[in-house]
């Protein structure tokens, strides 16, 4: 089974949210992409520099990201 979540070399994060993992991918990545386009199958997050500097500020580091 592969996850819901595809990273891209643009920065961009597509989220499959029919996926049984779609929630708890959703939750991980909060906190430091924010949320471009929200079609009915595909979200688009955008990973940002003020989105990690939010997850900073918030208490995330680098590792929790990655």
């Amino acid at each position: 089974m592969t996850g819901p979540l595809i990273v891209q070399s643009d920065k961009t994060l597509l989220l499959e949210v029919d996926h049984e993992l779609a929630d708890a991918c959703r939750r991980v990545i909060a906190p430091f992409a924010e949320l471009e386009r929200a079609p009915e199958h595909i979200h688009t997050y955008r990973v940002t520099p003020l989105g990690l500097w939010n997850a900073r500020a918030a208490g995330h580091d680098a590792e929790q990201v990655v």
